[in-house]
């Protein structure tokens, strides 16, 4: 029996997806738990590829895999009822994709970081201090808590506050979020 032949799509899978497969692997290990849990996600992006209209102008295909794979990878842990905080600042963290610069991807990146300090400027301050100390300048609990004279149990309740503001700020991207500090206060009737 004659062997098909392959479409376009198929070769281009074959030439410029396939090959890199090990790395794509490797990558999603980092980002789950398990061996099955990785090549499962990377059965998953590689379902995706063969849907998309436009895989012949992907200028990188191995960069493109990997940054479907960490995004993906996230998608999966905010739907998960349980992740480790760890494991999702991690998958987040994850810089495992091709590194090249193209101008949709300065432009998202810029897009994306005014949104996250629109988001970061709601916050309320000492929330936000606590956040920023803790994720940008990497200090310790101990640190800060020596530093502001407050409690590491205070800032670690402001730390997961302030996440909490900051992830439902970014999650309702496009829509006016007010973030305030008040966790206890009801939602009025326009906000529900």
């Amino acid at each position: 029996m004659p062997m098909p032949k392959l479409r376009p799509i198929d070769r281009w899978f074959i030439d410029e997806v396939l090959p890199h497969e090990k790395r794509y692997i490797a990558a999603a290990r980092a980002l789950t738990d398990s061996e099955d849990e990785a090549r499962d996600l990377v059965q998953e992006v590689y379902v995706k590829l063969f849907s998309l209209d436009g895989w012949a102008a992907i200028e990188s295909p191995p960069g493109y895999v990997l940054r479907m794979l960490r995004n993906l990878a996230i998608e999966h842990m905010r739907r998960a009822k349980i992740v480790s905080f760890r494991r999702l600042t991690e998958a987040d963290a994850q810089n495992i994709w091709d590194e090249s610069l193209d101008p949709f991807r300065v432009t998202s990146s810029r897009e994306q970081l005014s949104k996250v300090i629109e988001a970061l400027g709601k916050l309320p301050e000492r929330c936000r201090a606590v956040l920023l100390r803790r994720r940008l300048e990497d200090e310790t609990p101990t640190e800060i808590a020596r530093a502001t004279g407050e409690s590491i149990s205070t800032l670690e309740k402001r730390l997961a506050r302030g996440m909490q503001l900051l992830t439902q700020a970014l999650a309702f991207e496009g829509t006016a979020v007010r973030v305030r500090d008040d966790s206890s206060r009801q939602p009025s009737a326009h906000e529900q």
